[in-house]
């Protein structure tokens, strides 16, 4: 019995193949096929390609960083207040002056004497007295302008302090009356723009900000929370502004340092970005989402070793925090560390186990640990998972499905060894799938090649009539392929020329064939294949000259000296095969000298 096919090379190799995906992208990975050849899966990218990076959150301020600005600003501004007061002023008064014993008195000089105790206790930061005083103030005189700025600027600071203990909504009451009184009090504005921050409320935040800032421009602490608005907003320019302001003033504000950090990060800069998030951890150790930053600045900068020593400080910090762990495992990967991505990934879906890219990058760790089960698993819960999303990527999905079928075809490797079935139909199944989201020739091309390799599998199993829908199936996907681009495309032609000799179209196989070889000369599979159409075709003589010219380019190609001493002895040259039957035991390829020697019915022996 001949040996039919001694490599099947499914060679997906486009050389200048389509426009949307370049071909210094893909990547050759060999899988070895039922009948002991081999055929050739095409990635998208490379077979070990980058992990998919997980776009997280932009960040936001804690509330205890917001907590901490309030005392910042309401610290700031009494401190510019008790040298360049902001408003007009009255002599403060003691509360045990004596004239305050007077029972009856003008309401002229009362007024003015309530103010005077309202001042007093604003200096003392005793917010609860001040406001007191100031309305009993404004009770005598509604146009006592002093006692009204003042009654103001007291509702204010008791509001920032009502911040300071997380009393947001009772806080917003404070600030909207101080207003009342004074339309350009500066702490009520920031105020309540802490409030409007809390609540989601971006944009009247940052109308308040500003305001604060218009009516008082040595409030610089404000530069801080304004800028960490723009940043979450995305109007980075804006960010970069205020914050670069902010750290002129502070440069030993952790949360300033952080958030300009990830301002640079956002704009490419990565060794600014670094400087500042490394200078953020030094100041504040407690910050978890400052380490994994500073981990994504280090993996950008592929300083990935150092990357893996921030991510563990945020994980031992925070140990539910997905963001990390999937950073973690991103970084294991990229140094070749699959083993400790796969239990960090783990961790990851474990956390928020309907991310598709924690799914996806798993699976590709796997695959390069060779668990080709687990692998196969988790790609197609990374597909189930991003179809659920709207307007997901379709092309992505199609990866995924197409990984899926790669891993299930390298299961079929070990399968083979251990005598048990494969699984090509269902890389069939994956591979469908794959090709209906996606308009990407690849799909199709590595659909061919899985309805191929199912189709020797009916074949090898002595199923021909199944494998023949099949073989035409691949026939045709092959065939779309190059009909769909205007160069001449080897891979697919190669592919194409395969399945026509299985089809017994052996004519247009070797047509296909030569073109093949002749555009790829150094392709020693693509000549074995063109001899086993000419062996097909029963033209043993050329056949003979083919596989010799294999066996010529790749002195380890032991199955294109099968072929060639095969097609000698059919042809008569019994010399010539027993020299290449004698040439395979001294490779050490007794397998197939034992098969040569049952082919020929032992007619090499003598």
């Amino acid at each position: 019995m001949a040996l039919t096919k001694g490599l099947i090379v499914l060679a997906l190799i486009f050389a200048v193949l389509f426009s949307s995906i370049p071909a210094t992208a893909q990547d050759l990975v060999p899988i070895s096929d039922i009948t002991g050849g081999s055929s050739v899966f095409v990635f998208r990218g490379g077979s070990r390609n980058a992990p998919k990076r997980f776009a997280s959150r932009r960040a936001t301020r804690t509330k205890t960083q917001r907590i901490e600005t309030a005392k910042r600003v309401s610290k700031q501004y009494t401190t510019l207040a008790k040298v360049t007061p902001r408003r007009t002023r009255t002599t403060a008064v003691d509360p045990n002056d004596p004239r305050l014993k007077i029972k009856t008195m003008p309401r002229e000089e009362a007024t003015k004497l309530f103010a005077g105790v309202g001042e007093y206790h604003l200096d003392r930061d005793d917010y609860n007295n001040a406001i007191e005083y100031f309305r009993e103030a404004l009770d005598l005189d509604s146009k006592n302008t002093i006692a009204a700025t003042g009654l103001s600027e007291a509702l204010s600071l008791k509001g920032n302090v009502l911040l300071v203990q997380d009393q947001f909504p009772v806080a917003r009451t404070f600030f909207e009356e101080a207003l009342k009184y004074n339309t350009k009090n500066a702490p009520a504005y920031f105020g309540l723009a802490e409030v409007f921050t809390e609540m989601g409320n971006d944009p009247d935040a940052v109308t308040n900000y500003e305001q604060a800032l218009v009516n008082d421009t040595d409030l610089t602490e404000i530069y801080t929370p304004l800028g960490i608005l723009f940043y979450q907003q995305g109007e980075i320019a804006k960010a970069d502004s205020y914050l670069t302001k902010a750290l002129a003033t502070s440069p030993n504000d952790a949360q300033t340092q952080y958030f300009l950090g990830l301002v640079r990060y956002s704009q490419n800069r990565n060794e600014e970005a670094l400087t500042a998030l490394t200078k953020s951890t030094s100041i504040d150790a407690t910050n978890a989402e400052a380490f994994y930053h500073t981990g994504e600045a280090l993996s950008r900068l592929n300083r990935n070793k150092e990357a893996v020593v921030e991510y563990t400080k945020a994980k031992a910090l925070k140990p539910n925090y997905f963001d990390t762990w999937f950073g973690l495992a991103s970084a294991e990967f990229e140094l070749g560390n699959f083993a400790a991505a796969v239990e960090a990934y783990k961790q990851a879906v474990r956390l928020r186990n309907d991310n598709y890219e924690a799914y996806n990058n798993l699976g590709d760790s796997y695959r390069q640990l060779k668990n080709y089960n687990d692998a196969e698993a988790n790609y197609n819960l990374a597909a189930m998972f991003l179809q659920r999303k709207p307007g997901f990527d379709k092309e992505d999905a199609a990866d995924m499905y197409s990984k899926a079928a790669f891993a299930i075809a390298k299961q079929c490797e070990l399968n083979t060894v251990k005598r048990a079935a494969c699984r090509w139909d269902a890389a069939v199944k994956a591979l469908e799938s794959a090709s209906a989201l996606s308009n990407s020739s690849i799909d199709s091309a590595n659909l061919g090649w899985a309805y191929y390799n199912a189709a020797r599998a009916d074949i090898a199993n002595g199923r021909p009539e199944i494998a023949r829908p099949k073989l035409e199936k691949a026939r045709l996907n092959l065939q779309n392929v190059a009909s769909g681009n205007s160069n001449f495309v080897s891979g697919p032609m190669l592919n194409l020329g395969m399945a026509l000799t299985d089809l017994g179209d052996y004519s247009g196989a070797v047509d296909i064939l030569t073109k093949v070889v002749k555009k790829e000369p150094k392709w020693a599979f693509a000549i074995n294949e063109l001899g086993i159409a000419y062996r097909k075709q029963k033209s043993y003589k050329d056949a003979a000259e083919q596989f010799k010219r294999a066996f010529d380019k790749d002195g380890k190609f032991a199955v294109a000296l099968y072929n060639m001493a095969e097609a000698e002895f059919q042809a008569g040259n019994i010399s010539e095969a027993k020299k290449a039957w004698d040439r395979l035991k001294k490779m050490g390829r007794t397998d197939l000298a034992a098969q040569l020697d049952v082919v020929t019915n032992g007619g090499l022996r003598g």
